[in-house]
C-alpha cells in the first residue's frame, strides 16, 4: 500500500511539474499528429517573396498554357507520417476553384485521398528581373481531396478520356 501510495505520489508530482495532466499529453499528441495549414507550410517561419506571389488570376494565367513556366512540387504525409514529394502538372478548373492531376495509381494519389491536405507549390524564378519578387513567383497552394463521390461526378461531368484527381483549393499562400 505504501509503494503504490508513493508510487501514485512521483507521477502526480511529474505531471505537475511537466504541467501537462495525462488528457492534455494525449490531446496534444492527437493534435501533433493532425496536419494543418500551418504545420505544412511554414518551414521558415517568415515569408521572403510576399510581392511575387501569385493570386488566383495569376494561377489560373500560369497553369493556361503549356509547357509551364513554373517548376510544380506536391508535398503530401505517408501513412507513418513522413513526408512525400511528388512532380507533377496540374490543371485548373474554368472556374479556379479545383486543381487537378491525372496521377498513376501510387503513393502520392494514396496520400491525397487519405490524408486531409495537399500542398502544391508553384515557383518561377526570372533570373534577368531586378526586384527579388518579380525574380521569385509563385505561390502555394495548400487543397483538399473532394472524395471519391465528387470526384467521379466531376470527371462524368467533365467528360475527359483520361480521369482525374480533383483536388479543392483551401487556400493560396505566397512561397517561402
Amino acid at each position: 500500500m505504501k509503494r503504490t501510495m508513493v508510487l501514485l505520489l512521483v507521477l502526480v508530482v511529474m505531471f505537475v511539474t511537466v504541467g501537462c495532466t495525462p488528457k492534455q499529453t494525449a490531446a496534444v499528441a492527437t493534435e501533433a499528429a493532425k496536419p494543418s495549414v500551418d504545420t505544412i507550410t511554414a518551414a521558415s517561419g517568415q515569408l521572403y517573396y510576399p510581392s511575387g506571389s501569385y493570386d488566383l488570376p495569376e494561377l489560373q494565367a500560369a497553369l493556361s498554357s503549356y509547357p509551364y513556366k513554373t517548376t510544380v512540387g506536391i508535398a503530401t504525409t505517408n501513412s507513418d507520417g513522413s513526408p512525400n514529394l511528388a512532380v507533377a502538372i496540374p490543371g485548373i478548373t474554368s472556374d479556379g476553384k479545383y486543381l487537378k492531376l491525372g496521377l498513376a495509381d501510387n503513393r502520392t494519389k494514396e496520400n491525397m485521398t487519405e490524408r486531409e491536405l495537399t500542398v502544391v507549390m508553384f515557383y518561377e524564378y526570372n533570373p534577368t528581373a531586378v526586384e527579388k519578387g518579380d525574380r521569385n513567383r509563385g505561390c502555394r497552394v495548400v487543397a483538399r481531396y473532394v472524395g471519391d463521390k465528387e470526384n467521379a461526378r466531376m470527371n462524368k461531368e467533365a467528360n475527359e478520356k483520361n480521369p482525374s484527381l480533383y483536388l479543392e483549393i483551401v487556400e493560396l499562400l505566397p512561397i517561402g
